[in-house]
């Protein structure tokens, strides 16, 4: 059964009509962001991790003036696809994140690793979040960490902090 909106349909029905259309225009906005989020970074198709990292972090310091620095102790290493996009990732939306959310100015990135575990940590010093409710961003870190066997911790108590741990395929070492 077909329904125009007008002056006369109901307004309990006219709530559920408008409820219904947000439900679906909100999981369509879910769905577009999931598959994007999916896509393999042009950067990563077009140069190696550190140098799309380093130009990402230029990218984003230039545009939104925000302090960002990387201290890569980890090397070059020779990861997987799935192993370099999660580590992009997690950097793009946690900078994005110490932007847009924390008010950050400055945004520090450790880039570590111990055997087989490569460390990314990333510490700003913006309003922090005592109260941490994952959204979009933190939970698709969580999913994509997840399927490599990987970790993630964060601390909203001093500025925003989020430590990921990703176990890698041993591999050889490119320096």
């Amino acid at each position: 059964m077909r329904h125009r909106l007008s002056p006369t349909l109901p307004p309990e029905m006219l709530k559920r009509y408008l409820s219904l259309v947000s439900d679906v225009a909100r999981q369509g906005m879910t769905d577009v962001r999931r598959s994007v989020n999916e896509l393999r970074p042009d950067a990563l198709e077009q140069r190696d991790l550190l140098s799309a990292i380093h130009k990402m972090i230029s990218q984003m310091s230039a545009t939104s003036k925000v302090e960002i620095t990387l201290d890569n102790s980890a090397g070059r290493l020779a990861l997987g696809e799935d192993e370099e996009e999660v580590i992009y990732r997690i950097i793009q939306e946690s900078i994005t994140n110490s932007i847009r959310h924390g008010k950050a100015d400055k945004v520090r990135i450790w880039m570590t690793r111990e055997y087989n575990i490569v460390t990314i940590t990333i510490k700003d010093n913006g309003v922090g979040a005592p109260n941490i409710e994952p959204g979009f961003g933190l939970t698709h870190m969580k999913e994509r960490l997840d399927m490599l066997g990987g970790k993630i911790h964060v601390d909203g108590s001093d500025g925003f902090c989020l430590m990921a741990e990703i176990p890698i395929r041993w591999g050889k070492e490119n320096d």
